[in-house]
């Protein structure tokens, strides 16, 4: 009559070859489903972020100005 959908909690992680975001199936039937999209690949696990070491400029100080309206000057007469 129906059909069961089968628990199995297999994890699967895909990217998306246009965008590069990734998305993750548990169930067996949206892992199936995916391997047969072509505009996504399979990966085992998230690549960690390797971070840039770039050597940071070194300026001086920037004197930062009053935020707001400058001080009313007295009138001379």
């Amino acid at each position: 009559m129906g059909t069961s959908l089968s628990t199995d909690k297999t994890m699967a992680t895909y990217r998306c070859l246009a965008s590069g975001n990734t998305v993750s199936f548990t169930y067996t039937h949206d892992i199936e489903s995916m391997k047969g999209h072509a505009g996504y690949i399979q990966i085992d696990e998230p690549e960690p972020k390797q971070e840039e070491s770039r050597p940071l400029p070194m300026t001086a100080p920037v004197a930062a100005k009053k935020p707001g309206r400058p001080p009313k000057q007295p009138k001379a007469t």
